[in-house]
């Protein structure tokens, strides 16, 4: 899924680029924020105008900031209200090589979410999710028909309650990990208002203060294949991990919830190690403070 999309607004409104986490010769990482929709000028169906827009003055801005030739391209996408780690290709070539790397899943795709239900909810610390997922009219259910296309989730419970996990993103279908969630491990992630239809229970909402209209999923980080120009190992996996919504980090805390200095201020990592702000092989560099305020678009 590779898209260059030419603008089709004024100039643009706000600074996107204050959401840029990195940057190299070749990509941009962005930090997403909650309700900001990740189609352009191309989109069709119930996303409307005003979103198309947004995103359209998001990849102008960053033209603008990071003196580029065109607009960058889109390569992947997250829902609408999932936070965190997208990253964006600078270039045609770039685009291309991480369309590939999507399609043959060897990107690593790590989410964290607040699911309603205590360590009580779960079988076991860890495990796994092999439910295929059909979307009919945009709704996206569990199916055992022959139109049902494979998914795979695995999750790791670090801590409970309300309970917060560790998701690994081995495909990437529509919603699949709101569904999976709730309907498989029936602990549907907290403020999802499609795929649970109860409210939240007494419990919840009499200790926690749970904004309205906000899921708390969000694409901690993102794990690419890179290569130097020069060296005996020029291969190499670049991470990056975008930090927490402030409202995400509140709520962990106020569960009593232990997070990562990672979760909580980002950064990137080669092979696994921490890498500090330069990746000097790719003119890459950490581009924000580190510190987990994330604003919403609204």
């Amino acid at each position: 899924m590779i898209r260059s999309i030419k603008r089709t607004s004024a100039a643009p409104s706000k600074n996107w680029s204050r959401l840029a986490i990195y940057a190299d010769r070749s990509i941009i990482v962005l930090n997403k924020p909650p309700y900001l929709i990740c189609q352009g000028a191309e989109a069709e169906g119930e996303v409307g105008r005003r979103d198309v827009d947004k995103f359209n003055d998001l990849l102008s801005d960053l033209k603008q900031h990071f003196e580029l030739d065109k607009v960058p391209h889109t390569v992947h996408r997250l829902d609408k209200a999932t936070t965190g780690a997208l990253v964006l290709a600078k270039n045609l070539t770039a685009a291309r090589q991480l369309s590939q790397q999507f399609q043959n899943r060897t990107i690593g795709k790590t989410y964290l979410a607040l699911v309603r239900g205590g360590e009580q909810s779960f079988p076991a610390r860890s495990g796994e999710i092999r439910d295929a997922l059909e979307s009919t009219n945009g709704r996206v259910s569990i199916s055992q028909s022959c139109n049902a296309k494979f998914a795979a989730t695995d999750w790791e419970l670090p801590k409970a309650p309300l309970s917060l996990l560790r998701l690994k993103l081995h495909t990437g279908l529509k919603h699949q990990l709101r569904v999976h969630l709730a309907h498989s491990l029936h602990t549907p992630i907290l403020g999802d208002p499609v795929y649970t239809r109860s409210a939240i229970s007494a419990k919840i909402a009499d200790r926690f203060k749970v904004p309205h209209n906000r899921i708390f999923l969000h694409a901690a980080r993102l794990c690419l294949s890179r290569f130097r120009k020069t060296g005996p190992n020029k291969h190499f996996r670049l991470e990056i991990a975008a930090a927490l919504p402030g409202d995400f980090v509140t709520l962990c805390k106020d569960a009593g919830i232990p997070l990562s200095d990672w979760d909580v201020t980002g950064g990137v990592f080669v092979d696994g190690e921490p890498a500090g702000d330069e990746i000097a092989d790719l003119g890459g560099r950490w581009l924000r403070p580190r510190h987990h305020a994330i604003h919403s678009v609204r």
